[in-house]
């Protein structure tokens, strides 16, 4: 079904789970910046300058490698391995080379023609992901089914089968699924996408029966002793530096504000955003914190309206952040209205916004639907699903599929829950459909650079493409 032909209340349940998502653009550094760090990059990048770079120092003998899909160019050790496969939505993968595991551990879930994967999604509950992300999850196996003949691991070709279990958007339950996943349906290993502070919850679960997760959100500090856990991205606390970064230095913004929802988890990033945006000369006029519930923004609009901030990061979910620019918009105001990615960055949100949310702008770690390199996604979803049209939904769980199939490619020797920790703890990926990953020893988030967005006639378009310098 189209999106357009949606109705307008499918905003209430289009990834509000998907709450501030770590994700900014990283601009060249001044001193040398950690991935965890909230020191402050430099220099603004030149308009012409095709992406946005990462602050942080270089890997050892790091050369610049060969652009990736689109353009984007990356920078990878010298022992990286041979080029992503080609085919535009294959299983791109890369690790340094390395000594294969001795113990490969235990696998459950693995055959020997399948790997059984499970995912923890909020179906259900207070933050719902749609269905979109479930079918693009299943168009990307079912593409390496049909036309890859399965992934190589191991020694062998193997196809994925994937459990979903709901979290019905609470951390308790979605630990009880994930128990349900270990021990009655023995899958190898789990992705967990729900809110932050669930994420959170359920990632310190995994990670304590030492259980191989990749976590789609990535909360301020993600502790470096979770060795099975794996962000693929930025740090909330990285990511409000970068947006104060990417609005002062590149939209000249000197009055900027912050709204954001009243969860804990989203405090290191509100604080480092407001830090930079002082360390930088700029002044944060206003700063709010609302109750996502809520429908009324109207006092919060013309507070905004009375503020003078030309921009602002609205650090929510998507129905309050329309209902919010909406009210704004009436009582006359429209700044750059920012969304940090895996937040309102999808094109649904112009169903109900697209006056007020005009010129918007976000950071991503996919490209927008628009871009030719989702052609492949595009194709396989009508193939598979002849009813419907592709949205860019569905690019997350394509995506996010990559990421696991490059991690199961790069295992070396027999494939088991400790060859596959140490895949990823190497990995060097180039999805065509994410952001480049780049993991190394204590490294827990691998999302290394964000394409930013720009609204362009009721859709998000590029502005800027992938560049990495790790």
């Amino acid at each position: 079904m189209p999106i357009r032909s949606r109705p307008v209340s499918t905003i209430v349940v289009i990834l509000v789970c998907l709450l501030a998502a770590a994700c900014g653009a990283r601009f060249p550094r001044e001193t040398a910046v950690g991935a965890g760090s909230t020191a402050a990059p430099a220099a603004a990048p030149a308009e012409s300058d095709p992406g946005v770079a990462v602050p942080g120092e270089p890997a050892p003998g790091a050369a610049p490698s060969a652009p990736a899909a689109g353009g984007a160019t990356t920078t990878a050790p010298r022992t990286a391995a041979p080029a992503p496969t080609a085919g535009g939505g294959g299983v791109p993968a890369g690790a340094a080379p390395r000594a294969a595991e001795s113990d490969p551990g235990p696998a459950p879930g693995v055959s020997a023609t399948s790997v059984k994967i499970g995912y923890l999604l909020p179906i259900t509950g207070a933050a719902p992901v749609p269905a979109s992300f479930d079918k693009g999850a299943r168009v990307y196996w079912n593409y390496v089914r049909d036309q890859l003949g399965g992934i190589p691991v191991g020694g062998q070709k193997r196809n994925v089968e994937i459990v979903i279990e709901d979290t019905q958007s609470d951390a308790n339950v979605g630990k009880d699924k994930a128990r349900k996943l270990i021990e009655q349906d023995k899958v190898f290993l789990i992705v967990v996408l729900d809110r932050l502070e669930n994420q959170q919850a359920i990632g310190a679960f995994l990670d304590a029966r030492k259980f191989p997760n990749i976590a789609i959100q990535a909360p301020a500090g993600l502790d470096k002793s979770q060795e099975w856990t794996f962000g693929v991205t930025i740090d909330h606390g990285v990511q409000g530096v970068l947006i104060a970064d990417y609005l002062v230095k590149v939209h000249k913004a000197s009055k900027l504000a912050v709204v954001h929802e009243n969860t804990p988890v989203l405090t290191p990033g509100v604080t480092a955003f407001t830090r930079q945006v002082e360390k930088l000369g700029a002044q944060v006029v206003y700063s709010k914190s609302i109750d996502g519930q809520n429908n009324d923004f109207s006092s919060e609009a013309l507070q905004l309206a009375g503020s003078g901030a030309t921009a602002t990061w609205l650090y929510m979910a998507p129905t309050p952040a329309a209902k919010l620019a909406n009210q704004a918009d009436a009582a006359g105001h429209h700044p750059v209205w920012f969304a940090n990615a895996i937040s309102w960055n999808f094109d649904l949100i112009f169903t109900v916004g697209r006056k007020a949310l005009a010129g918007a702008r976000a950071f991503s770690p996919w490209p927008p639907l628009s871009d030719p390199r989702t052609s492949t996604y595009q194709q396989e979803y009508r193939r598979q699903n002849p009813a419907d049209i592709p949205d860019d939904l569905g690019i997350v769980g394509w995506g996010v599929g990559e990421i696991v199939g490059g991690g199961l490619q790069a295992v070396q020797g027999p494939l088991g829950q400790n060859s596959f920790r140490l895949a990823m703890q190497n990995l060097q990926l180039r999805p065509t459909l994410w952001n480049p990953l780049s993991f190394g020893p204590g490294v827990r988030q691998g999302g290394n650079s964000v394409a930013i967005y720009r609204e362009s006639d009721g859709r998000w378009t590029l502005e800027r493409d992938f560049t990495s310098s790790i």
